[in-house]
This record gives C-alpha cells, structure tokens and sequence, in this order.
C-alpha cells in the first residue's frame, strides 16, 4: 500500500514537471514570435516613413527644376556661382513635418559639337542645372538622396558671356581621377563675388565656363571626405607660392590640378636609451613633410607639414591625419635631447591608409655624437652590427645595432665624443668587414652600406 501512494505521488509530480516544461515552452514561443511581430511591424513603419519622405522629395527636386527652367536664362544661376544668379545654393524647406535639404549646382556646359576652350571662343553654350534633395529623421537619405539634372538652352544662338574658362583636374597619389571630389572656388574682387561648392565628375574634372575675369583672385580649395585637402594659396600666405590662386583671362582656358588622397595614421611613442628603451613622457619631436608650397622672401622653402608635436606621459602621440609624402624626424633647435635611433629610419615613407608606428630613441645631448646606419645593398636596415670607434689616442668603444623591434633598428649610437677623425670598423653576420674614417663635427649621421660575403 505505501508502495502505491508513493507511485501515485511520483506520477503527480512527473505530470505537474511535464505541464510547467509546457508552460515554459509555450511563453518561449510566444516570445519569438512576439519579437518577430514587433521588428515586422517596425520594419514596415521605416519603410514606409521613408518611402513618404523620398515621394517628397522627388516632388521637391521637381518643383526646383520647373521653377529653374521657367525664370529667364540670364537669372539662372546660383548666388555666388559661375554662373551668377537668383538661386541660393543650399536652402531648407519644411514639408510635411520633414525637414528638406535642397542643394542647387548650376554650370555653363561647353558643348563639344561645337569644339571646346581655348579653340571655342564662345564656350557658354547653355547651363546645366543639378538639383539634390536629402533629408534626416527616422529614416535618413543617406547616400540616397533625389537628384535631378536638366539642361537649359538660351532662346537664340550662344552669345558671350564675358569671362574665360576654369578647368580643374584632381586625383590621387597614383594619378588616378578622383570623382566626386568637393571643389570650393570664391574669388572677392569679381562682381558679383563669387563663393561656390561644386563636385568633379567621374573623370576627376571640373570645367566652369564663363568664369568672370580677374588677376591671381579665385582661391580654389579641394577635399573629399576621408581625403587631405589641397588648395591655392595667395601671396599674403607666402611670398612664392607653387600654386598661386589663379587668373581668368577673357576667353581663354585657365587650367590648375590638384592631388588629394586617403590619409596615414602615425603613432609616436618617444623611449630612452637602450637596452630597455624605458618610455619618455612630454618629449617635443619636428615632423617635417617634403612637399613644398612655395619658398620665402629668402628664397627657403615652405613646407606643407613643418610641426613640432608633443609626447603625452606614456611618451605616446598620435596623429590621426597625415598626408602621404615622406616624413623627416628631428628635435626642435633648443632640445636638450638628441636622437639615438628611430624605427622606421627617417625619412618615413607615409602612403595613403598606412598606420605607422614610429619608435624615437632619446638620450640627453652630451657634447659631439655619431648615428650611423647600417644597411644592406637593398637599402634594408641590418640587424646585430658590431660596430667599433676607434681614434689615434686610444680611445675606444663599442656598440650594436637594435633588432627590428627596437627603436635602434639598424642604428648604432655613439656620444661623447670630441670634434676629430675616427675610425669605424663594423662587422655582421654574412658581410664583409667595413672599416670607415668619420670626421666628427657636433651630431654628426652616416649611412654605411654593408657588402655580403
């Protein structure tokens, strides 16, 4: 009999387990497919918000357009544009409880049925006008935006417009065109004055007919996101600019290029002298570029990127925007510093998207000093040198160069020394010994390429 009351009890409890499990089951799958309901629904509700705004801003851009072609051709144009007109080129209108961004791009075209600048001595053959819509919100335009293109004719024959031509050409660092690149152009001293935005095409170019003329007064300045910039520069920036604004000359064809590209990422980090390169806080190290945008009054060049930057306490700095170009590291005049090896060796070559990481060894300033690098016949740093410095009086030391990892990657540092003749004698695993006379002056450099066995 207790056998069965305990049977009787064990299947109550196996039947309450087996309709929890159930229950449990049942609230799991009601869940699911709640949550299945519920991203529907909203998916729906995106969609259709943003299939409402983009039907608005179809009907925007098209009533733009209209409005542009039904005004008298010498109003079209944009304010402050080449060509000048009644139009703003970027306004915001409030439509059904939606905020629209309205861009408005309009050019002379320079049709080729009739040959192009310089050989076309009328080049204002009709306007092209581009008309953006975007919008924000829930639902954002994103790269989405309405765009509408038209094209519109003068009632007669072309007439001339006074004025010349400006045809702008960028691309990259490899030579290749960059499109939709974002070009600014304002010139002041033209009337009316002018102040626009306007986009490359697919081939890199850009070409404004019926530029109004002037002397050295159109600032051009070119950038696309992600990219460096590149611009002209007036003679109040530097005496001798390379790339000076430019001037518009009746009926002629003014042509300038600009090269833009992605940027590199340095990542500075200043240590001590070996073999621990212990981590330097606030050292100030000069970055210099190649690249030159004109000389002085003294006929000394300017550099584009001349800088000198700040370590922060972890002896770390980044920096976040570089140009491509190849890069020199020094100490500013008054440091009380020297270098002592740098990994990657100066220059550093910065290509476009690169992350460098830059190593700087510093020891304080000591008198007279010699950095020599060693390298092999395909100009790679070498590894493990045993290097000697020797003089007539008996003096004598010794030193290595660092591994790859080190900031004296290749580089072998001497300090201490007075202003005279020395002796190095290096020698490395798989090369030839090489014995070289150095005439130290102050801090002095020397590159030694290392001949293979």
């Amino acid at each position: 009999m207790l056998y069965f009351i305990i049977g009787m009890d064990l299947s109550k409890k196996l039947k309450s387990g087996q309709s929890l499990i159930g229950v449990i089951i049942s609230i799991g799958i009601f869940v699911i497919l709640s949550q299945a309901v519920v991203t529907l629904a909203f998916s729906a509700y995106d969609l259709i918000s943003y299939t409402r705004a983009r039907i608005s801003a179809r009907h925007i851009a098209i009533e733009s357009i209209e409005t542009i072609r039904n005004v008298s051709y010498n109003n079209v144009g944009t304010i402050g544009g080449i060509p000048s007109g009644i139009f703003p080129q970027e306004q915001e209108i409030q439509r059904n409880g939606q905020i629209y961004t309205i861009r408005t791009s309009i050019i002379y075209v320079d049709d080729p049925f009739d040959g192009t600048a310089p050989d076309d001595f009328l080049p204002v053959d009709y306007k092209r006008a581009r008309v953006e819509v975007s919008w924000g919100g829930i639902r954002p335009s994103s790269f989405n935006e309405v765009s509408l293109v038209t094209d519109i004719a003068p009632r007669g024959v072309e007439t001339m417009q006074g004025g010349g031509t400006i045809s702008i050409l960028v691309f990259d660092s490899l030579g290749q065109p960059v499109p939709q690149a974002e070009v600014r152009v304002s010139a002041e001293n033209v009337n009316p004055p002018v102040n626009a935005t306007y986009f490359t095409s697919s081939t890199g170019r850009l070409i404004l007919p019926g530029a109004p003329i002037c002397s050295s007064c159109y600032q051009i300045s070119v950038t696309k996101t992600g990219m460096s910039t590149d611009r002209t520069y007036s003679t109040s920036e530097i005496e001798n600019p390379t790339k000076p604004h430019i001037t518009v000359i009746e009926s002629q064809l003014t042509e300038v290029s600009f090269s833009i590209d992605s940027f590199a990422r340095l990542n500075i980090s200043t240590r001590g002298a070996s073999p621990n390169f212990p981590a330097l806080a606030g050292q100030t190290i000069r970055i210099r570029g190649e690249k030159i945008i004109g000389t002085d009054g003294l006929d000394n060049p300017v550099y584009k990127f001349d800088q000198d930057v700040i370590t922060d306490i972890n002896g770390s700095l980044t920096i976040e925007q570089l140009e491509w170009d190849n890069y020199y590291i020094s100490l500013p005049p008054d440091s009380t510093m020297e270098i002592a090896g740098t990994n990657p060796i100066s220059p550093i070559s910065a290509n476009p998207g690169n992350n460098i990481n830059l190593l700087i060894s510093l020891v304080p300033d000591n008198a007279s000093s010699l950095l020599t690098i060693f390298r092999d016949s395909a100009n790679s740093p070498v590894a493990s040198v045993a290097a000697t410095l020797k003089d007539s009086l008996g003096y004598e030391a010794t030193a290595a160069s660092g591994q790859s990892q080190d900031p004296n990657f290749g580089q072998v540092f001497f300090d201490g020394l007075a202003d005279k003749a020395y002796t190095l004698i290096a020698t490395a695993s798989g090369f030839l010994e090489n014995v070289s006379s150095i005439d130290i002056r102050g801090d002095t450099n020397v590159q030694i390429i290392l001949n293979p066995q």
